[in-house]
């Protein structure tokens, strides 16, 4: 049950990039760096409700990885007043990385190549 909100979570980032990039072309009135920072607020909100799920049934590489996105978004909100220029292309490799490996655990979870491993314990 998780894993499925866990797709819809997904999903519906996928399909709010998807909006909030048409809004940007279609308003001309919208800075893009600012429909930028509202995805990154959205994106955060999504990824620690979604890591929040499923942290326990992931294997640690992918929680790992997913700590470092939300991480790499805060860091992206810093970028935006003190390199404005790396701003916009540093948020749309991390965006595209992001989707990218979504599918990626979506599909191998799928497949059930996906599963948390139990941890050692020490034998005397």
């Amino acid at each position: 049950m998780k894993e499925r909100i866990n797709t819809s979570l997904h999903t519906l980032s996928f399909v709010l990039v998807i909006a909030l990039f048409t809004w940007s072309f279609v308003a001309t009135n919208v800075a893009f760096p600012v429909i930028l920072t509202v995805i990154i607020v959205a994106l955060l909100i999504i990824e620690v409700t979604s890591l929040i799920l499923i942290a326990k049934s992931y294997p640690e590489s992918h929680t790992s990885f997913k700590i470092g996105i939300i991480a790499a978004l805060l860091i992206l909100l810093g970028i935006k007043t003190m390199i404005p220029a790396f701003f916009t292309p540093l948020t749309i490799t991390l965006i595209a990385t992001n989707f990218l490996y979504n599918f990626y655990s979506n599909t191998k979870r799928k497949k059930g190549g996906f599963k948390r491993r139990k941890g050692k314990r020490l034998k005397f």
